[in-house]
């Protein structure tokens, strides 16, 4: 391992206190030793160790007399003229913030992706020369610049669901064999309560559904808890689905673990399992899209009533459309545990719609259906749609 910028500095100072007053042989064995120790070029070793040296003319006694003193030159401090501006931060803030608040994983490949309709609006501030830095900024440079502005305000809910257990032989437990997680189709359904941290009286609930492989979701505000409702709202999503619908994977609540979503998914030839009791992982994907993507968009107040449901209707249909055909996510690859640090390793973030384009498990005539529907789509204006929707939720939110 070679030596630091500070060890070669206390080598070249003692180096240069011996050479300076060596004879020619002792200089020749001094110098090569200097170079072995550092790795320098001859020719560079020699101009380090005569900078080191400072000579001083001086008359005494009518004779012209020299005096040396070794002392390592201070180096001069770069300059560096900073690449991204006041300017160019401000554009990306804008960004990020109209965009729910990516990480720059996420957020990079994003604007790459639709720069053209980006440079277009005006509220971005997008020149020419801060459109080319955005096309060539890193994703580890866009999380240093707003790593000031990320605020975290995490508030936590409650589980309001209630287990089942009649139906635990009819409904397995997912093994790995019951599902081919690279095979589009496969969905993991929870739900979200929107009660304010009051779970008293009746209150609505969001419906998620998540595919495994791409990443798809769908969501759905639901009156209540009311199974009806459930098995409603995941056959309203199979029926809008670009692609089939080939399973449903839930946890153990009642919304769920029941004869009528049983004996829907049996008549549809849909495979129908369910996690083990207590333990979140085994619905790891969903249970990521209720807070990225739920709780997000609508936080934790209190939703009620058949007004607030149409306009969640609204909301999340606009909703769920930018989320799937533009907004970018990551899928871990590995994850490996050091000591008391966990490593995860993610594959290069991309939009579901682009996953199930890649997806060699999806029919041409599928994929032509996507394609059809991203053409009539405009991301400003559907984020205009969405603010606009999300204003008008809002004005019937119920605080606790």
């Amino acid at each position: 391992m070679g030596l630091s910028m500070k060890e070669r500095d206390s080598v070249t100072k003692e180096i240069a206190n011996r050479y300076k007053n060596a004879r020619k042989k002792e200089k020749k064995t001094i110098l090569n030793e200097y170079i072995s120790l550092t790795g320098f070029n001859r020719k560079y070793a020699i101009s380090k160790i005569n900078a080191c040296i400072k000579r001083k003319t001086y008359v005494f006694n009518n004779k012209t007399l020299t005096s040396c003193k070794v002392e390592v030159p201070k180096r001069k401090k770069r300059i560096y003229k900073p690449k991204y501006d006041k300017s160019f931060q401000t554009s990306l803030i804008a960004i990020w913030s109209y965009f729910d608040y990516m990480c720059g994983q996420r957020l990079v490949p994003f604007i790459r992706e639709n720069i053209v309709e980006l440079v277009k609006e005006k509220t971005f501030r997008i020149t020419d020369v801060i459109k080319e830095k955005l096309l060539t900024i890193s994703s580890a440079t866009v999380n240093r610049l707003l790593g000031e502005y990320r605020k975290k305000n995490k508030l936590h809910g409650i589980s309001t669901t209630k287990a089942e257990k009649n139906l635990n032989k009819l409904i397995p437990i997912r093994v790995f064999f019951d599902w081919d997680e690279r095979v589009p189709g496969f969905f993991e359904i929870d739900t979200v309560s929107h009660d304010g941290g009051n779970a008293s009286g009746e209150h609505i609930y969001s419906l998620t559904v998540t595919d495994v492989s791409v990443g798809w979701t769908e969501i759905r505000p639901l009156l209540n808890k009311a199974q009806r409702w459930v098995k409603e709202s995941i056959e309203d999503i199979k029926n809008n689905l670009p692609y089939k619908m080939l399973g449903i994977d839930s946890d153990n609540g009642s919304e769920f673990k029941n004869y009528q979503l049983y004996k829907w998914c049996e008549d549809n030839e849909i495979n129908f399992t369910r996690g083990r009791s207590y333990k979140k992982n085994d619905n790891c994907f969903v249970e990521q899209k209720n807070n990225s993507v739920v709780r997000h968009l609508v936080g934790y107040y209190r939703y009620e009533g058949d007004k607030t449901l149409k306009e969640l209707e609204v909301l999340y249909k606009s909703w769920c459309l930018l989320v799937n055909y533009f907004y970018p996510s990551m899928k871990i690859l590995e994850k490996e545990r050091k000591d008391a640090h966990i490593y995860k390793k993610y594959d290069t973030a991309k939009t579901p719609y682009k996953r199930c384009l890649e997806s060699d498990k999806l029919s041409e005539e599928e994929k032509q259906k996507l394609i059809k529907i991203k053409k009539g789509l405009n991301i400003i204006e559907l984020k205009k749609t969405v603010e606009k929707a999300l204003d008008d939720v809002l004005k019937y939110v119920r605080k606790p």
